[in-house]
């Protein structure tokens, strides 16, 4: 059993990852960082330090977004039982022990291939996130595991057998947001069967940046790559729109009261026409 961590990072010094520093490496791992900085220097400095360290390094020469580094980082992995891809994000704090935590779960559990923990954030469990008609949103404190198939699972430790990667692949239409539900949306559509398993003992603590105040700046680049991908994800899998329309309208007016600007609301109205019912 071998374990290919995978982190994307965005003008962020790898050196200051807590993936880098918290897993306990005496179990069969390699690290794989996928850099999307834009800042040369940043990934000189990437560079340098996971030679040091013996990682590998995939420079993206720039922000490609999410699914083309993750497929860029597993197209060079052999796709075989043996092999399990654990995605994870560059602000994830994990315990030193999180990989006994999937090597115990995969050994009881071998005719799973994707494993996920519970992901808690400010508001609650972000993931596994309850699916009702269009709408993601919080669960609560349940056996998923008889329930599975109405919950979507986000990305992050997120645990995958390589062999799933023989049939499907991440949307490259997407570039940050609405990755993770379309790919297990994708993974539904492409096996008979029930992959996902949730690991109820496995808790994951992560800071998401609509959850947080953020700056004008932020928010705002935030909210553009928010539209373009909310509007292709919910354009791809479901025919009536309405209830993603409110639901960005909601957050526009949200951002609008934060940062007393109608730039969003601008936005929202100005893209609107691309998304139609």
């Amino acid at each position: 059993m071998f374990f290919y961590i995978i982190t994307v990072i965005y003008n962020q010094l790898i050196k200051d990852s807590p993936v880098a520093n918290n897993i306990d490496k005496e179990l069969h791992t390699e690290f794989i960082f996928v850099d999307n900085s834009t800042r040369d220097e940043i990934c000189r400095l990437n560079s340098d330090f996971c030679n040091e360290k013996r990682f590998t390094y995939i420079s993206m020469h720039g922000n490609s977004g999410l699914p083309k580094a993750y497929n860029s980082a597993i197209s060079g992995i052999a796709k075989n039982d043996d092999n399990w891809i654990i995605i994870c994000d560059q602000d994830t704090e994990l315990e030193a022990e999180f990989l006994q935590y999937y090597k115990n779960s995969i050994l009881s559990n071998p005719e799973k291939k994707i494993f996920c923990p519970i992901i808690n954030d400010a508001q609650g469990i972000m993931s596994p996130a309850k699916i009702k008609g269009k709408k993601y949103s919080h669960s609560e404190k349940i056996d998923f595991n008889k329930h599975i198939e109405g919950y979507s699972f986000i990305n992050s430790c997120m645990c995958i057998n390589s062999t799933v990667f023989n049939a499907v692949q991440y949307d490259e239409k997407l570039f940050l947001d609405c990755v993770d539900h379309d790919f297990v949306k994708v993974v539904r559509r492409a096996f008979d069967k029930n992959l996902f398993y949730v690991i109820p003992d496995l808790m994951v603590f992560q800071n998401f940046s609509f959850v947080s105040n953020n700056s004008f700046e932020s928010d705002l680049a935030r909210f553009r790559i928010y539209l373009n991908d909310a509007r292709y994800f919910y354009s791809k899998w479901y025919k009536e729109l309405k209830t993603i329309n409110i639901s960005l309208l909601v957050r526009a007016c949200v951002l609008t009261l934060r940062h007393k600007n109608l730039i969003f609301i601008r936005l929202f109205f100005d893209k609107n026409t691309k998304l139609s019912d």
